[in-house]
């Protein structure tokens, strides 16, 4: 979740089990916007905002028809910063109470979030989730009881003005959500490759886990870039289905010869695909798991375990991993809060602009979101079509590598 200070991105719940490489009593961050910054629906009133546990669908079993719904009624942000959440958590997983994997999630540090203290080792929780139209989704969370404000995903941080009507609810368990899913997300489902997938380099490909800090790595707009930074992930995940579990790429899937083999990896991690609305063909980015809409692409859900791994650049950047256009790491708010403190530290110094608020700069193409990208798949309006590679059209900042 972008929310997840994120910059994090992600949770995870009956999703599965996150793991990071490095040791978890380092805290997670998440990025927390509290109800002060919205205008909310009247139809909530502040006991309803801090207290409720649930959306209280109507069409929902335990629906209650004394109380107010926070289905369909419109959240305006206004504009203003997040409340940045340090928080010990033993299993890696945003969760609500009920379901927590391991022991409570609690306050690393004490936090004043809207003129109320919270001290050092209050718990705290994912009390549910709401999904809007298109199928974003984001969190209410929870601190001692007292929901405090809203946690995005990455990449969906509100803007001023910005509305959110949720029409569906999910709950901690997915029994009592209204579309069988839990909310429970990963602190950190970074954008990712699995072992295997050949990386594009000057000296021709090479597996991804061969990748070390300092090598270099072909790009389509700036030729051969350096590796700043490198990591790995390993996740667990429980036997149900869901939507956190890799996505596998079958040879062949997005043309005769692309990818080049079987190509696996993480639900976030995106693609270059052609969008050719308006009469233009215009190159976007892609959700892996929004493809699985085509044939030859699937989530495996058979996955108990999987190995992630990732490499960032300089900047965000178009690499080729077998055959495809696809991305490289981007330093966003998910990445700094699965990283290692460490790793951390190693972020902030090669990426100062981290630290001023800057972030890491734009995305290497325009991001098409899930449910809008399905939608363009299915009408034939997003189209794969591998392109050349355009070194002379770069112009990279002087920064030092």
């Amino acid at each position: 979740m972008a929310g997840v200070i994120n910059q994090t991105k992600s949770f995870l719940g009956q999703k599965g089990r996150r793991i990071h490489c490095a040791s978890l009593d380092m805290p997670f961050y998440l990025a927390v916007y509290d109800w002060s910054l919205y205008t909310t629906p009247a139809a909530l009133s502040t006991a309803r905002l801090e207290g409720d546990t649930q959306p209280n669908n109507p069409a929902n079993p335990g629906y209650d028809p004394d109380e107010a719904s926070w289905l369909g009624e419109t959240f305006t942000f206004n504009g203003g910063a997040s409340t940045q959440l340090a928080v010990n958590d033993d299993d890696g997983n945003f969760e609500d109470g009920y379901v927590e994997t391991g022991g409570a999630a609690t306050l690393a540090q004490d936090v004043t979030i809207n003129g109320t203290t919270y001290l050092a080792g209050s718990v705290v929780e994912n009390e549910f989730s709401m999904l809007d139209s298109s199928g974003n989704e984001i969190w209410v969370v929870r601190i001692d009881g007292v929901n405090v404000g809203f946690a995005y995903p990455e990449g969906l941080e509100p803007s001023s003005g910005e509305t959110f009507i949720g029409v569906t609810g999910r709950d901690g368990d997915g029994a009592s959500s209204d579309d069988g899913i839990g909310s429970s997300e990963p602190y950190s489902l970074l954008v990712c490759f699995t072992n295997g997938a050949m990386i594009a380099t000057p000296d021709g490909p090479r597996p991804v886990e061969m990748l070390r800090t300092g090598d270099t790595v072909s790009t389509v707009d700036c030729g051969p870039q350096p590796i700043i930074w490198t990591s790995s992930l390993q996740v667990r995940f429980r036997g149900d289905p869901n939507d956190a579990k890799p996505v596998l790429v079958k040879k062949g899937a997005f043309a005769s010869c692309f990818p080049t083999r079987d190509l696996v990896v993480s639900p976030q991690h995106r693609f270059v695909f052609h969008d050719q609305r308006g009469g233009q063909s215009k190159e976007v980015l892609v959700a892996a798991k929004a493809l699985t809409c085509l044939p030859g692409i699937r989530s495996m859900n058979g996955k108990r375990t999987v190995e992630y791994r990732h490499f960032a650049l300089r900047r965000h950047s178009v690499v080729v991993a077998d055959g495809v256009h696809t991305e490289s790491c981007y330093i966003g708010p998910s990445v700094l809060a699965g990283a290692s403190e460490l790793d951390c530290r190693r972020l902030k110094q090669q990426f100062p602009d981290l630290l001023s608020g800057r972030g890491y700069g734009p995305t290497a193409r325009p991001v098409i979101k899930v449910q809008e990208a399905r939608r363009l798949l299915i009408s034939k309006e997003l189209t794969f079509e591998q392109a050349s590679t355009r070194q002379n059209h770069c112009i990279l900042d002087s920064v030092p590598a």
